[in-house]
């Protein structure tokens, strides 16, 4: 079984309302840039993966001249030319999707499974107000969720507690993240606070003080010894590593105890061939790996059928919720493209999908909708 053909589209995705994404402060986001990638085999055999931005031509000149004609389960092999071409891990997907269904199992079958279904947090991507961060909480805790993330990106503390706060009074019964989103290269110093130790310090014994389980990204994303020391110095969990890529730099983290959960990203860090080394190594060590959401509903599938392996009790599926910018139909299913979606039952849980391969339905009439 050999890939035939690598076929990317450049896809502008509207959303249903003006779009404030927390890490990008001062930026207002109308639709989103996606690449939508398709595998096919020469015994007629189609696996599909995707990431945000514009990589056609990347994968048209850099990818597709590599793995054309190659047996489609090399994927250890493609793991240098994905690496080399700037990082196009997503593709990986698309090959072990095709993998799954040729052998007809889901992917956590053959990777050898652990766990049929996993509780999921909705993750906000915006910082809001007091007010509707409330509001918000009380609809995820009413559709079933029983955990939720919010963003930090205030100038003053105070500011930031005020949207914890109202989320705790709101909806006391969630289980609260907070990501501060410090280890992404943002645009503006004007509007986008900086935090140094002190300020993570102060953030961190606060984020204790009300119960919360973790502080994702608090400092920057090579700030390692300053990292270490908040780890050590803090009861809560200290989280990161999605803006971290390539495995000697997971390396770097998971030896030195930089975070006690590392969160690499199907999408952006490594391929899921390579998430499964990061997680071996984070199990070696004694931390936990519980990885960034995947972008969209593949990388979510993925991610899911990934984390279904991993012995770790301590497990959540992050996924990218917050309507009405990121709704299901719109993140997660990218319009319509995806017929299939990922989500909770009454407890809270995902319970992963059955079907071959990834689990994801795709309708490729649905693509030029939004093709550029």
């Amino acid at each position: 079984m050999k890939i035939a053909e690598i076929r990317a589209y450049n896809l502008e995705i509207p959303y249903d309302a003006e779009y404030r994404p927390a890490w990008q402060p001062g930026l207002v986001r109308k639709s989103r840039d996606f690449t939508l990638a398709i595998v096919r085999t020469d015994d007629g055999i189609t696996g599909y993966a995707g990431t945000d931005g514009n990589h056609a031509r990347t994968i048209e000149r850099s990818v597709a001249p590599y793995l054309v004609g190659e047996p489609v389960w090399m994927t250890e092999r493609f793991a240098r030319v994905l690496r080399n071409a700037g990082g196009m891990w997503f593709l990986d997907q698309a090959l072990w999707d095709i993998i799954g269904k040729a052998a007809g199992k889901p992917l956590h079958q053959l990777w050898g499974a652990y766990r049929t279904s996993v509780p999921a947090y909705a993750s906000t991507a915006e910082v809001g107000t007091p007010e509707n961060r409330a509001e918000l909480a009380q609809r995820y805790h009413a559709e079933g969720f029983k955990a939720m993330k919010l963003r930090f990106h205030h100038e003053r503390l105070a500011d930031d507690l005020a949207l914890l706060d109202a989320v705790i009074e709101a909806a006391p019964t969630l289980t609260l993240m907070v990501d501060a989103n410090q280890a992404t290269n943002l645009p503006s110093p004007k509007t986008s606070p900086q935090w140094d130790y002190q300020r993570a310090l102060v953030t961190a014994r606060e984020l204790e003080d009300r119960g919360v389980l973790w502080l994702e990204e608090p400092l920057s994303r090579f700030d390692f010894e300053n990292l270490i020391r908040l780890r050590e110095n803090t009861e809560i969990h200290i989280a990161g590593g999605e803006s971290n890529r390539n495995l000697h730099e997971f390396r770097w983290i998971i030896e030195n105890g930089v975070y006690d959960i590392v969160q690499p990203d199907c999408s952006l860090s490594e391929g899921i061939s390579q998430l499964r080394k990061i997680a071996g190594a984070a199990e070696m060590f004694k931390r936990h790996c519980i990885p960034h959401h995947g972008l969209s509903g593949l990388g979510l599938a993925a991610t899911l059928q990934f984390v279904c392996t991993l012995p770790a009790q301590f497990m959540w599926l992050e996924m990218m919720y917050e309507p009405p910018t990121r709704t299901l139909e719109t993140y997660q299913q990218l319009g319509g493209i995806l017929t299939t979606r990922t989500w909770i039952d009454t407890n809270g849980d995902v319970t992963v999908s059955e079907r071959p391969g990834l689990g994801v339905e795709v309708d490729e009439t649905a693509i030029e909708r939004y093709a550029v």
